[in-house]
């Protein structure tokens, strides 16, 4: 009997350890990966869809599963949707393409550039201007709040159009936080703001013409601004634009 019960206590034993192994390896399987990390913006007001090649391989959309199809990304629209793609530091070719639709029997590249990352660090990459001349933007992201007790904000113009000459203001929850932002610019560094409390009712944005009270924009948009979190607005659209082509603001949360 004793022998019996010493058996099945070293068997049980031995079930513990793999199952400690298996445990272990699992973990590793899906401890983040290093890298560096890249986030793309569609802010091509009259660019239907798009694609995101990376050394001439399809890069957006890489997490769909067959059968299903990647979706081309959509105006106003950021790949992945939430936090950042991790690539491999370096330089790489990035070549934005409209694909082939119903409309055009070919695939057209908008615009192209070489994107040089380094391990660790964050990365903005911006499609913005209209047909025929697109362009790209990029910036890096230094997402370290120097003070834990804040949230961080900034405003990028991608706002086209051949007159598209219009500075403008960020205002959050009534205070200008973000002044004069010139077209095609932006700054890479993040304004500090103050942060609230979860759960706490959000707080209203409005892109303003600068120097004025006027609101830019039909969107009504509403942050809640925690401590610690990132936050891009984008400035978009067409001067003289109608319906989703009017310049408009853009939010993007990136932390």
């Amino acid at each position: 009997m004793k022998h019996s019960l010493k058996s099945m206590l070293l068997f049980g034993l031995g079930l513990l350890l793999l199952a400690c192994g298996n445990e272990a390896n699992f973990l590793n399987s899906v401890a983040p990966a290093s890298g560096a990390r890249v986030k793309f913006y569609h802010l091509a007001p009259d660019a239907a869809g798009i694609d995101i090649y990376l050394n001439d391989q399809k890069f957006s959309g890489v997490n769909t599963v067959p059968p299903a199809v990647a979706a081309p990304l959509s105006y106003t629209n950021s790949f992945p949707n939430q936090d950042y793609a991790t690539v491999t530091p370096g330089t790489v070719k990035v070549k934005i393409v409209a694909p082939a639709s119903t409309t055009a029997t070919t695939d057209a590249t908008l615009a192209t550039t070489d994107l040089t990352t380094q391990a660790d660090t964050y990365y903005s990459v911006f499609l913005y201007g209209v047909s025929p001349t697109y362009s790209s933007l990029v910036l890096t992201d230094n997402l370290t709040a120097a003070d834990p007790t804040k949230a961080y904000v900034r405003l990028i113009n991608l706002v086209s159009g051949a007159d598209a000459s219009a500075t403008y203001d960020l205002a959050i929850n009534g205070v200008v936080v973000a002044a004069g932002v010139a077209p095609l610019k932006g700054a890479a560094t993040f304004t500090a703001i103050p942060a609230i409390g979860y759960a706490t009712t959000a707080v209203p944005v409005q892109l303003r013409a600068a120097g004025t009270t006027t609101v830019v924009g039909t969107t009504t948009l509403t942050i809640q601004p925690y401590a610690g979190r990132f936050y891009t607005f984008i400035a978009r659209g067409l001067v003289g634009g109608t319906g989703t082509r009017a310049v408009n603001l853009t939010p993007s949360t990136n932390r």
